[in-house]
C-alpha cells in the first residue's frame, strides 16, 4: 500500500491539542445543595482544582483520535496496486476451445483460466467497463461494456469449454469492433496460446495470461471401416502429440461388444496404425478408445466412432477402359453395387452415382458424378507439373484426408465453373475440386484434375479415404445427405419430424429441418419416415489435440506483454476511510449524549473543557 498525498499526515499534529484539552483542569458546574457536610472531602481535592491533571482512559478521547486518524488517512489518498485498472475499458478473450480441457493444470486449464478472469473482475474499479468474449469456433461477446460484477461473475460461472477450435481471427475482429473509438482499451487474452499467432493483430496494449504446462497427449485421429470377404475391417490410427515415447492400450468394440484390444507403441510426434479384422458385417457401429496410457492429458480425443452406413444399396456406374485400383476401391465400399462399362450407356437407366475414369460422357440432368481426368467434360486450359502439396480445404470429402505424401506428375488446369471449389490444391493449381450445380443441369461433382496412373495416389492410404468420402457425399444412403461422421457442433441436414436418439439415450424430435444438438461425441440414431440410419460425432481435430502450450506467445510483438509485466494500476480506497471517520464521529456524539462511562472507570464520560 502507498499514498498519493503524504503531506496530509501533518494533520496528525491536531492530536496534540485534543489530548491537551483532556489534561486541563475540569470546569465544574455550580450546584445548590442543602448542606456541605458530605462535600468537604471533595473541596479538599487539590488535583481536581489544579491546572493540569493526570490523563485518564476515556472513550470519547479514543473515538476522537480514531476519527482524526481515519480523516488523515483519507486525505493522504492511500491506494493498492491492482491488475491494469488504469484502463477504463477492458476486453477479455477467454479461450474455450477443446485444448483448454487438458488436465496438466488441476483441475483443468479452463478452470485455471476462469480463476484468472475472476480475479480481473474483482479488480474492476468504479469507472471500469469489461467485455467478456468466449473464443471457440464461433466467438461471441457474452457480456458487453459493463461494470456489473454480479452479472460478470454469473456469466463466467455458467461458461463451459467446447470441443471446437479457437477462431482467433473472428475473435480479434469482434474485439476490435467493441474497442473501436476508445484509446484506453486494454485486451486480456487468457489461453494456452495454441494456434493464437494472430494475436499480433490486436491493437493497443495486450496482456497475455498463459495457462498450461505440458504437451503430453495421445489421440485417436482416424477410425475407418471397410468391407472385406470375412466381414468388416477397421483402420485405427493412434497419434502421439507429446515429446516422449508412449504405449497405450487401445480397445475396439462393435456395439459395445469387445472385438479386440492391443497395446500400441507410438514414438513422440508420430502415429501408428492398427487394422482390426473379423468385425461382424451387420454391426451398426464401431468404437475405438484408449483404455490406458501414462501420459494422456486430454480425454476428448480418446475415443472415435464409425458407423457402418445404411442397409439401402446404392447403384454406381463405372465407365473406364480398365483401372484395377479404382475398381477395388469402389468394390470395398459397403452397400454400393457397381456396374462397369467401357462406353457411356445409351439406355435411360438411372444410377445414383457415375464414375468417369478419363472418359467423355453426357450425364443425365442432376446426375452426381466422380470425374477422374475430366478432360472429356471440362476443357483443359493448360497442364502444370508444380503439384507439390499446398493445402486441403475443409470439405466432407477431405475428412481424415492426409495429402502431404501424395505425388502427382502433372495435372490439367480446367475451365471449370465457379461453383466447383478447390478442395486439394498443389502449388500450381487445384488437384481435387468439388461442388454442386446451382441450376440443376448437373448434381454434385467431385473432379480429380489428373490421371490416377500419373500419380502414386492409388498406393497411398489417402486413396481409399478420398473415394469413400466422395461416394458418401455424392450418393448418400437412402437419398438423405447425411454424412457418416461429423464434427461436434455441426448441423446435420435431417428433415423435420425426424426422431433422433442421442448417445446419452435421450430422444429428440425435430420441429424444423436440421439437427444441431451434436455437442456430445458418439453415435446418433435417427428415424426419418421409412429411412433409418445413424451418424457419428467425432472429435478429429489435430490442432486441438496438439495441446502444447505457448507461454512465450506474448513476446512476438512489442504490444504483447506478459500479465506479470503489465503496469500495475492504483486502486484508491479513501472513500471507505472517510465513511469510517463519519461513523466514528456519529458514535462519539452518541456516547457523549448517553454519558457512557470512560474506559476502565465508573465516572461519567465527558468531553474536554
Amino acid at each position: 500500500m502507498d499514498v498519493l498525498n503524504p503531506l496530509a499526515f501533518w494533520f496528525a499534529l491536531l492530536a496534540i491539542p485534543i489530548v491537551l484539552l483532556y489534561l486541563l483542569r475540569l470546569q465544574r458546574r455550580e450546584q445548590l445543595v442543602s448542606s456541605t457536610l458530605l462535600w468537604r472531602r471533595a473541596a479538599l481535592d487539590r488535583e481536581a482544582n489544579a491546572l493540569w491533571q493526570r490523563l485518564q482512559r476515556n472513550l470519547l478521547l479514543f473515538l476522537q483520535l480514531a476519527t482524526l486518524a481515519f480523516l488523515i488517512f483519507a486525505l493522504a489518498r492511500p491506494y493498492i496496486n491492482a491488475p491494469d485498472a488504469a484502463s477504463q475499458q477492458i476486453v477479455v478473450l477467454l479461450d474455450t476451445s477443446a485444448s483448454m480441457q487438458a488436465t496438466d493444470v488441476r483441475p483443468s486449464r479452463f478452470e485455471a483460466a476462469r480463476a484468472q478472469v475472476s480475479a480481473l473482475i474483482e479488480a474492476l474499479g468504479a469507472g471500469d467497463r469489461m467485455t467478456l468474449i468466449a473464443v471457440d469456433e464461433a466467438p461471441r461477446a457474452l457480456v458487453t461494456l459493463t461494470n456489473d460484477k454480479p452479472q460478470l461473475r454469473d456469466t463466467l460461472r455458467a461458461l463451459r469449454p467446447t470441443l471446437g477450435a479457437a477462431n482467433w481471427s473472428a475473435a480479434i475482429a469482434l474485439a476490435k469492433a467493441i474497442g473501436s473509438g476508445d484509446r484506453e482499451t486494454t485486451t486480456f487474452v487468457v489461453s494456452d496460446g495454441a494456434g493464437a499467432a494472430d494475436l499480433t493483430l490486436l491493437p493497443g496494449p495486450v496482456r497475455f495470461i498463459p495457462v498450461g504446462e505440458s504437451s503430453d497427449n495421445l489421440a485417436i485421429t482416424t477410425l475407418a471401416l471397410r468391407r472385406t470377404r470375412d466381414g468388416l475391417a477397421a483402420l485405427v490410427r493412434l497419434t502421439n502429440h507429446g515429446l516422449r515415447d508412449e504405449e497405450a492400450l487401445v480397445v475396439v468394440e462393435a456395439e459395445a461388444a469387445l472385438i479386440d484390444a492391443r497395446t500400441l507403441a507410438v514414438a513422440a510426434g508420430k502415429s501408428t496404425e492398427w487394422t482390426v479384422s473379423d468385425i461382424p458385417p451387420d454391426a451398426r457401429w464401431v468404437r475405438a478408445r484408449i483404455d490406458k496410457a501414462r501420459y494422456n492429458l486430454l480425454a476428448a480425443d480418446d475415443a472415435a466412432y464409425a458407423v457402418n452406413g445404411s442397409n439401402i444399396t446404392r447403384r454406381a456406374l463405372l465407365i473406364t477402359r480398365g483401372n484395377l485400383f479404382l475398381e477395388q476401391a469402389l468394390a470395398a465400399l459397403p452397400n454400393l453395387r457397381v456396374a462397369r462399362a467401357t462406353t457411356p450407356p445409351t439406355n435411360a437407366e438411372r444410377y445414383d452415382l457415375y464414375v468417369l475414369d478419363n472418359m467423355s460422357a453426357t450425364l443425365p440432368a442432376g446426375a452426381n458424378a466422380l470425374l477422374i481426368g475430366a478432360q472429356g467434360v471440362f476443357t483443359p486450359v493448360a497442364i502444370f507439373s508444380d503439384t507439390a502439396y499446398a493445402r486441403v480445404a475443409p470439405h466432407p470429402i477431405a475428412r481424415d484426408l492426409d495429402w502431404r505424401t501424395v505425388s502427382v506428375r502433372d495435372a490439367y488446369r480446367l475451365a471449370a465453373p465457379d461453383w466447383l471449389q478447390p478442395v486439394v490444391e498443389g502449388q500450381g493449381g487445384p488437384l481435387v475440386l468439388a461442388g454442386e450445380s446451382p441450376d440443376g443441369a448437373l448434381g454434385r461433382l467431385v473432379v480429380l484434375s489428373f490421371d490416377l496412373r500419373r500419380s502414386d495416389l492409388p498406393l497411398q492410404i489417402a486413396f481409399p479415404i478420398l473415394i469413400a468420402n466422395s461416394v458418401a457425399w455424392l450418393a448418400p444412403p437412402g437419398g438423405l445427405d447425411i454424412p457418416l461422421s461429423v464434427r461436434p457442433g455441426a448441423v446435420v441436414a435431417l428433415p423435420a419430424g425426424t426422431r433422433v436418439t442421442l448417445p446419452s439415450g435421450e430422444t429428440a424430435t425435430l420441429g424444423t429441418q436440421g439437427f444441431a444438438q451434436t455437442e456430445q461425441p458418439g453415435v446418433y440414431a435417427f428415424e426419418a419416415g421409412q429411412v433409418r440410419g445413424a451418424f457419428a460425432v467425432n472429435f478429429f481435430n489435430v490442432a486441438e489435440s496438439r495441446i502444447a502450450p505457448n507461454p512465450d506467445l506474448a513476446l512476438s510483438r512489442p504490444n504483447l506483454l506478459p500479465a506479470a509485466e503489465a503496469r500495475a494500476a492504483q486502486r484508491e480506497f479513501w472513500h471507505a476511510l472517510a465513511a469510517l471517520a463519519l461513523a466514528l464521529l456519529v458514535a462519539e456524539w452518541w456516547v457523549y449524549q448517553r454519558g457512557l462511562p470512560a474506559l476502565g472507570r465508573r465516572s461519567s464520560a465527558r468531553r474536554p473543557a
